[in-house]
């Protein structure tokens, strides 16, 4: 979603407030024989409930700000299982809003270098 025409420059999931849920704690202990090692780490249920939480937290603000009139076209861009959790919460009205779908983990990638990957998306 660009910012405006004249700005030339994309919005991020962090500017618009969408703040990932709180990571529960981990649930899972793996212990190691012999060393005395043992490691946390967290069941693949918690990270599914955590991916689905932030999908319909980005989902509610994006059908807010449809509903309110804030949004005209925009694309999304997330992993592959992200993208489609987000999408199975818009609203009919987002979808009509949406002008591209990229589904490509950008996650790590500087906001600066995000119009690499974007410049080329159509909005119109």
């Amino acid at each position: 979603m660009r910012r405006s025409e004249a700005a030339n420059d994309f919005v991020t999931v962090q500017e618009l407030h969408v703040q990932p849920a709180a990571r529960p704690h981990p649930q899972g202990v793996a212990f190691e024989s012999g060393g005395g090692r043992f490691n946390i780490e967290e069941k693949h249920g918690a990270v599914e409930q955590h991916r689905y939480r932030f999908a319909g937290t980005l989902a509610e603000e994006l059908n807010a700000k449809a509903a309110k009139g804030d949004l005209q076209r925009f694309c999304l861009v997330a992993p592959a299982r992200t993208l489609a959790a987000i999408r199975r919460q818009l609203t009919p009205a987002v979808e009509t809003k949406l002008a591209h779908v990229l589904a490509k983990d950008l996650i790590k990638t500087p906001d600066h270098k995000l119009r690499d990957w974007l410049q080329d998306l159509e909005l119109n």
